[in-house]
C-alpha cells in the first residue's frame, strides 16, 4: 500500500485537490484560504505546494492531502485512500477489505436503481404521466437527463426483483435504503420480507460531493393517490445523511467558485429549474432550514449566499433560522423576494429574466428582517415597540461584527424613538440567552481549544527545530543521552526520531517516507515541522523562517524543558510531602525533604 500512496501523491497536486473543496488564493510561493474546519475572519489556512502540506495557524490542524480529505469528508484513512486513488486513476490492489466491498456493492446498487428508474421514465407507459408532468413544469429533455430523474412504477417489488435478478442479495439492497421491511403479522412466521420503498413516484437521485448517487427523494406522481406523503426520502444510511448534503452541490460547486456566490432554494425542482435558466450555482436544502454541516459545506466555496425560500409561514421561519446560522459563520446573506409569491421553479419557467432580476435585487438579510419587524408589529404602540425590538435584536445578536451591531442599534433607536442604551441593554440579555443555549453544544463539539502545557509546547519546539535542521537533530539526540532527559522517551515521535534519525540522514523528507505506515506519528511530525518552519507575516502571508541559530535555540529549549520538568517533579514532591506529614510518616517525609532539596538546588542552578 505504501507504494500506492506515494504514486497517488506523485500524480495529484495538493493545490488541485484542496482547490476542489475550498477557495485558495496565492500568497507568495504558497497559498492561503479561510479554514474550513473552524470559524475565522481572516485566512490562516496555508498550503505549501513545494512540500505538499497544509496547516491552519488558527485551529492547528494540518497534514498532507490524505489527512485533508479525511477531515473534510469525515472518513477514515482507507476511505480517503480510495477517494484519492480514484482521482489519480490508480487501482488499489491491496485494498480489498470487506467493508470496502460492501461500500462498493451499495454504491453499485444505488447506481443500478438510478439507471432502472431512468429507463422507466422514458420507456415505460406509466412513466409518460411522470414525464409529461416534468415537461409541463417547463423542464427540457436535456435537463431531465442531466439530473437523472426517473420513475418508480406502481408495484411492490419492481426494483427488488430487478436487483435480485442482477445478483444482489436482499440484505445488500435493504442497506441501500430503497426497501421497506414488512411488519410481522400476528401468528406469521415470515418476518424477513421486504418491498419497494418507492412506488408510482418521480425519482430525484441525490448525489454526494463527487457526483455518486447516495440516496433518493421521490415525489408522488400527479393524479395518483396524493393522500399519502407528497415526498418520500431515503432514510439515513451509511452514505446518506440529509443534514450533510445539499441537493445539486455536485453540479453547482464549480459555478459557485466561479461566480463567488450561491443561491439557496428550498426544493429539488427549484434547483433543476434554476440550473436550466442558467443559474447553475444553485443548491437546495430539501425543504428544511440549514444545518451547521450544510453551512460549513457552503463556506468551502463562498462567503456570499442568496436565500430564496417560499414566503409562507414555514419559509419565513426557515429563512430566519438559516440566516442566523450563516451570521454565526460570517457568511454574507441576501434575501430574494417575489411580489407575486411564486417559487423559484415557477418563475424560472415563466420568466428566467424576472428571476435573475429578483436575485440581482435581493436585500441584505439584516435589512430584510429590519423591515419585516415593522410590518409584523405596530411601532406606535408600546407593546408593538417591544415586540419589534425583541424580534429584530434576536437577529442582531447573531452578528459577529460589533460595527454592524452598532449600526443596526442606532437605526433601530431612531426608528422606534428609543435610546440606544436601552436597546443595548436589551441586546445583552438576548445575546446572553442565545449564548447560554449554545454553550453546551460548544463545550461538547469544540475540539479547537485544547490547551497545551508549557512542557508540551517546549517539547514540540524541540522536535520542530530537530526536524528542520539536521545538525540540531543529531546534537539533540546526543544531549538527550548525556543528560537526564528520560521524560523525552515517553514521547512516541521523539523515540522514533532517536531510533531512525541516523539511518534517515537526519533528513525530514527521508524521515516522513519512513513514517508512511505510521500515519498518526507522520501527521504529528508534519504538523510540528510546518508550525516551526513557517509563520504568518503582518499581511497574512506564509513566510519561511530563515537565519536561525539552530544549535543556540536547541540549547535554550533543552534548558527550558529541563527546568519545567524539575518544577513539575518539585510540585509533585511537595504534594507527597504534605500527605506524608499529615499521615505522620516521618521516615518517608525525611526522604522526600532530601529529594525536594536536591531538585530545588538543580532548579536554582538552571535559573541562575
Amino acid at each position: 500500500m505504501g507504494t500506492e500512496i506515494e504514486e497517488i501523491k506523485s500524480r495529484l497536486n495538493i493545490i488541485d485537490v484542496l482547490g476542489e473543496y475550498i477557495r485558495l488564493e496565492k500568497a507568495g510561493i504558497n497559498f492561503k484560504a479561510v479554514c474550513p474546519f473552524h470559524n475565522e475572519k481572516t485566512p490562516s489556512f496555508m498550503v505549501s505546494e513545494e512540500r505538499q502540506m497544509w496547516h491552519c495557524f488558527g485551529c492547528q490542524k494540518g497534514g498532507d492531502v490524505f489527512s485533508f480529505v479525511m477531515e473534510m469528508e469525515g472518513v477514515e484513512f482507507k476511505e480517503a485512500l480510495r477517494i484519492l486513488a480514484e482521482k489519480a486513476g490508480i487501482e488499489i490492489k491491496t485494498y480489498n477489505y470487506q467493508k470496502n466491498k460492501e461500500r462498493n456493492r451499495t454504491l453499485e446498487i444505488l447506481e443500478e436503481a438510478t439507471i432502472f428508474w431512468e429507463k422507466r421514465l422514458w420507456e415505460n407507459t406509466e412513466g409518460k404521466i411522470a414525464l409529461n408532468y416534468l415537461k409541463n413544469r417547463g423542464l427540457r429533455n436535456e435537463t431531465i437527463k442531466k439530473f437523472r430523474l426517473g420513475y418508480a412504477p406502481n408495484g411492490w417489488k419492481n426494483i427488488l426483483d430487478f436487483l435480485i435478478e442482477n445478483g444482489y442479495k436482499m440484505k445488500e439492497i435493504a442497506q441501500a435504503g430503497i426497501l421497506v421491511k414488512k411488519e410481522k403479522k400476528e401468528n406469521s412466521k415470515d418476518d424477513s420480507g421486504y418491498y419497494d420503498r418507492f412506488r408510482n413516484r418521480i425519482i430525484f437521485p441525490i448525489s454526494d460531493f463527487s457526483g455518486k448517487v447516495v440516496g433518493f427523494s421521490a415525489r408522488v406522481t400527479p393524479g395518483q393517490d396524493e393522500s399519502q406523503a407528497k415526498y418520500v426520502n431515503t432514510p439515513e444510511t451509511d452514505f446518506y445523511h440529509k443534514s450533510r448534503i445539499l441537493y445539486g452541490m455536485d453540479k453547482a460547486k464549480n459555478q459557485i467558485k466561479k461566480r463567488g456566490w450561491v443561491l439557496l432554494v428550498e426544493g429539488n425542482m427549484d434547483v433543476i429549474a434554476c440550473h436550466q435558466a442558467g443559474i447553475e450555482n444553485t443548491v437546495a436544502v430539501s425543504g428544511t432550514a440549514l444545518t451547521q454541516e450544510q453551512v460549513d459545506l457552503i463556506k468551502r466555496y463562498t462567503n456570499n449566499l442568496k436565500m430564496f425560500f417560499d414566503m409562507d409561514k414555514a419559509g419565513e421561519s426557515a429563512t430566519q433560522k438559516s440566516s442566523k446560522l450563516c451570521f454565526r459563520r460570517e457568511i454574507n446573506v441576501k434575501i430574494v423576494t417575489l411580489p407575486s409569491g411564486k417559487d423559484a421553479s415557477d418563475l424560472a419557467r415563466e420568466s428566467p429574466t424576472k428571476l435573475k432580476k429578483a436575485i440581482a435585487q435581493s436585500s441584505e438579510a439584516v435589512e430584510y428582517f429590519f423591515q419585516k419587524a415593522f410590518l409584523k408589529f405596530d411601532k406606535n404602540e408600546v407593546i408593538g415597540k417591544k415586540k419589534i425590538a425583541q424580534y429584530f435584536l434576536e437577529v442582531v445578536s447573531y452578528l459577529e461584527n460589533d460595527v454592524e451591531k452598532n449600526h443596526w442599534l442606532r437605526k433601530m433607536s431612531e426608528a422606534l424613538n428609543i435610546s440606544e442604551m436601552a436597546l443595548t441593554d436589551m441586546l445583552k440579555k438576548v445575546s446572553l440567552e442565545t449564548e447560554v443555549g449554545e454553550k453546551k453544544n460548544d463545550i461538547q463539539n469544540n475540539k479547537l481549544d485544547k490547551i497545551f502545557s508549557k512542557q508540551e509546547t517546549l517539547l514540540n519546539d524541540l522536535i520542530g527545530i530537530m526536524l528542520i535542521y539536521p545538525l540540531a537533530w543529531k546534537k539533540g539526540l546526543e544531549k538527550a543521552k548525556q543528560e537526564d532527559f528520560s521524560f523525552l522517551k515517553m514521547d512516541s515521535l521523539f523515540l522514533v526520531m532517536a531510533e531512525k534519525g541516523e539511518s534517515c540522514g537526519f533528513s525530514f523528507d527521508n524521515f516522513t517516507k519512513f513514517l508512511k505506515e505510521k500515519r498518526e506519528i507522520k501527521e504529528r511530525a508534519e504538523k510540528i515541522f510546518f508550525q516551526k518552519k513557517f509563520q504568518l507575516d503582518l499581511n497574512n502571508n506564509l513566510i519561511e523562517i530563515d537565519n536561525v541559530d539552530s544549535l543556540a535555540e536547541l540549547e535554550n529549549i533543552l534548558k527550558e524543558l529541563k527546568k519545567e520538568n524539575l518544577k513539575h517533579r518539585l510540585t509533585q514532591l511537595t504534594y507527597d510531602l504534605k500527605l506524608a506529614e499529615k499521615r505522620g510518616e516521618e521516615e518517608v517525609s525525611l526522604i522526600l525533604r532530601k529529594e525536594s532539596g536536591k531538585i530545588s538546588g538543580e532548579l536554582a542552578k538552571i535559573i541562575g
